[in-house]
């Protein structure tokens, strides 16, 4: 009597079955980061951009879209060992798309930051640094600054009262602004704001754009040296460029 040997069917070549592999852990890390990246725009667009906020929100890309593509190729290389590359590509893509719109908020800080028709003055340089001369002699590129519309950035030396300032000193750093120091008179301008305007006391870095006067007659200040330039403003408000 013939017999036939029956063998059971090879399980590794059954097509229904299951196979487990673990999601690499770089890769749901990198789309956190990715999302993280994200606030970055909404950060520098309400807060200002400076120095270190870009370099900030830059690394968190970078690091995102780097460990991203990390996953990725390691999940290439070992697919039957792990899962993930949707998220590795996902984290990529949001690294770079995050990159792209900080890139575009901080050109368009930059290039509004000025109103149309405003020269940019650096305070340091084209303020502080044209000092005085013998007899209160004014330097030769603050005359010619006289009447002209100007865009000046500086720090509110805080004063007694902090709300409701219809003129205020802005000085050239806020060392001089906010620990009681007294700032040399090329060191500070007198503002002046519309009639039925006022601002509260701002912290950070103020934009001031305004009609320059190389002449400041009659001060409202209660500093021991009065400022000697002022500025009859047309726009204050917080400075979105930090640098």
């Amino acid at each position: 009597m013939a017999q036939t040997l029956q063998t059971s069917p090879d399980s590794s070549s059954s097509p229904g079955k299951f196979v487990y592999r673990p999601i690499l852990t770089s890769a749901p890390v990198a789309v956190v980061l990715g999302v993280v990246a994200f606030v970055g725009p909404i950060m520098l667009f309400s807060l200002g951009i400076s120095s270190a906020a870009i370099t900030f929100w830059t690394l968190i890309c970078l690091l995102a879209g780097i460990l991203g593509l990390f996953s990725f190729r390691k999940i290439r290389r070992a697919p039957d060992a792990f899962a993930g590359a949707k998220l590795a590509t996902t984290a990529i893509g949001l690294a770079g798309t995050a990159a792209l719109i900080n890139v575009v908020v901080v050109i368009m800080l930059l290039v509004n930051e000025v109103p149309e028709g405003y020269k940019v003055i650096n305070f340091t340089t084209g303020i502080s640094q044209k000092e005085i001369g013998q007899q209160q002699s004014l330097h030769p590129d603050i005359q010619s600054l006289n009447g002209k519309k100007i865009f000046l950035k500086g720090y509110m030396y805080r004063g007694k009262q902090r709300v409701g300032l219809t003129n205020f000193v802005l000085v050239k750093d806020n060392q001089q602004c906010c620990f009681g120091r007294q700032p040399n008179q090329s060191d500070m301008v007198e503002v002046y704001l519309e009639p039925g305007e006022s601002v509260d006391l701002e912290l950070g870095l103020t934009g001031v754009a305004g009609i320059f006067r190389a002449a400041n007659p009659s001060p409202r200040t209660n500093l021991q040296f009065k400022p000697i330039y002022r500025i009859d403003a047309e726009i204050c408000r917080p400075a979105k460029v930090n640098f």
